[in-house]
């Protein structure tokens, strides 16, 4: 099969790389750091300077704890293990927030999840949800839904409404896009190939002082245990062999970047713009405004068959959207 080439991508994920992405692989290459033993000091050095950077870039506030693991995906997985035996709720807004609350289904006989009607008012729908389901002890929710490029518009009202529970938030597609808040969870968790603009093939795990205390001595059921992986992230040590390009790429790359505030700006001027001018030229536009992500553009064509032959023929253009 013929490969066209990608000049601009538009996919949400693996999004476009950041510019300077090459030039910093090449440097990984040149320095011979990806032959190197993970554990030896210059990698414990970098290691630690990849927290830092991820600390700084993101606002994060100095006593939490910055992890690394292969995928978002995996997080769930560390997630559910450590939550299984607890009462837990996940809103759903599209097909990511789904199959995190199927996975902790499958672990558990007591995983709720509350459909997101983006026709109601978020915080009326939080409150609710909080007195249906006031016993959870964990609460899970994507911030942006990739699948439909759909928003929760604050998230500090599950933290007003769940106050005692351990809030975990998948924030895939909006972490190193958006200015989060971070009081409002305890566990963030997100890929590195979409808002970030590096390669596929790791995670950033955050934890919150009050989430480290509560599974730093958790039972050690599996490798990746959440406990170990506290323990490898406090000594600056990865608890296997990680994604040495990865973590070169966010210690050299993060702190050249603009600053977040002035990436969210861009982000935000940039989808009114593009929400815009899809309504005029006839797109249906399937997310109430309320909803709609600044991150993850969503515009629909009435004919299935004229979306196909629109995507292939700017394919040939160098130009690669996504399908949803």
């Amino acid at each position: 099969m013929d490969r066209q080439v990608i000049r601009y991508s538009f996919q949400p994920g693996p999004a476009q790389l950041y510019p300077e992405i090459a030039h910093h692989i090449q440097e990984a290459l040149n320095e011979g750091l990806l032959s190197r033993y993970h554990r030896d000091p210059v990698w414990k050095d970098l290691y630690r300077s990849a927290q830092e950077a991820v600390k700084t870039f993101l606002k994060l506030p100095a006593d939490w704890l910055v992890l690394f693991v292969s995928s978002a995906t995996e997080a769930w997985q560390i997630l559910v293990d450590a939550t299984a035996e607890s009462p837990s709720l996940h809103f759903v807004q599209g097909a990511f927030g789904e199959r995190w609350h199927i996975l902790q289904k499958n672990a558990s006989s007591f995983a709720f999840a509350h459909p997101v009607d983006e026709n109601l008012p978020w915080s009326e729908q939080v409150k609710a949800a909080s007195q249906k389901y006031a016993g959870v002890a964990f609460v899970g929710a994507v911030h942006v839904e990739t699948s439909r490029g759909a928003v929760l518009p604050d998230l500090r009202a599950l933290r007003e409404a769940f106050p005692s529970a351990l809030i975990a938030v998948d924030a895939t597609s909006s972490l190193g896009g958006l200015e989060l808040p971070w009081e409002a969870g305890d566990v963030w968790f997100a890929s590195v190939q979409k808002c970030l603009g590096m390669p596929p093939g790791l995670a950033v795990l955050i934890l919150s002082p009050a989430a480290e205390k509560r599974y730093r001595e958790y039972p050690r059921l599996r490798y990746n245990t959440l406990s170990y992986l506290i323990e490898k992230a406090q000594a600056h040590e990865p608890p296997y062999t990680p994604n040495l390009l990865g973590i070169y790429l966010l210690a050299r790359g993060l702190p050249a970047r603009p600053s977040l505030s002035a990436i969210q700006q861009h982000l935000i001027t940039r989808s009114h713009h593009l929400y815009q001018a899809l309504g005029s030229k006839g797109y249906i536009l399937p997310v109430p405004e309320t909803y709609r992500a600044p991150t993850v553009v969503l515009g629909a064509w009435k004919d299935p068959k004229e979306a196909s032959e629109k995507i292939e023929k700017l394919e040939k253009e160098g130009l690669y959207l996504g399908k949803g």
